[in-house]
């Protein structure tokens, strides 16, 4: 018994020969995001969009049920407008983490706001050892601690929570400079 979708009359299974309980002779596929009413979807149908400028489009091989696995543009490429490189299928940027941790009137603080994480304090720093908190060597103040602004008021906000200290540091890939990224906390 390769299927079983009860009798002739009330099987709603197409794959499915009801008689006999087996497959139909020309079933490729039962599921998956290629296949369609038993068979491979078209080669080059879309089968996962992009979700970034950075990430590639998959589409169905004509030869399986699966979608082929997640690509993405290499990491380094920059992305939008110069404002980031891509990195693992994203572009990470400043501006985005601001408004994620702090609304639509967040935008990035002034880069003297970012001299405060050679503090090595609770509110600015690089890394963590043995539960010390490191301070950020002058080039790499981009890679601590981010800095948003919230206009004239709070020219120099940060996002700090003792449960998760990665909260509020800058991500992994972001831009630091020109050809330079955020890789463990340093500008590389």
């Amino acid at each position: 018994e390769e299927c079983d979708c009860g009798s002739p009359a009330t099987c709603r299974y197409p794959c499915c020969d009801a008689a006999t309980c087996k497959l139909h002779s020309w079933v490729e596929c039962e599921s998956g995001e290629c296949c369609e009413q038993c068979r491979f979807r078209t080669a080059g149908t879309e089968c996962r969009a992009r979700r970034s400028e950075c990430d590639i489009a998959e589409s169905c091989t004509g030869h399986s049920a699966d979608c082929p696995t997640d690509r993405f543009h290499r990491n380094g490429q920059p992305c939008l407008h110069n404002f980031g490189y891509c990195y693992n299928g994203n572009c990470p940027i400043m501006y985005h983490q601001c408004y994620a941790l702090w609304g639509a009137n967040a935008t990035v603080a002034k880069d003297s706001c970012f001299e405060d994480n050679q503090k090595g304090n609770d509110y600015g720093y690089c890394r963590k050892e043995n539960g010390r908190k490191i301070p950020c060597e002058p080039q790499d103040v981009k890679c601590g601690r981010l800095y948003c602004s919230l206009g004239n008021q709070l020219p120099c906000r940060f996002f700090y929570t003792p449960t998760d200290e990665n909260i509020g540091m800058v991500d992994t890939g972001t831009k630091c400079g020109d050809k330079k990224v955020c890789s463990n906390r340093q500008c590389v």
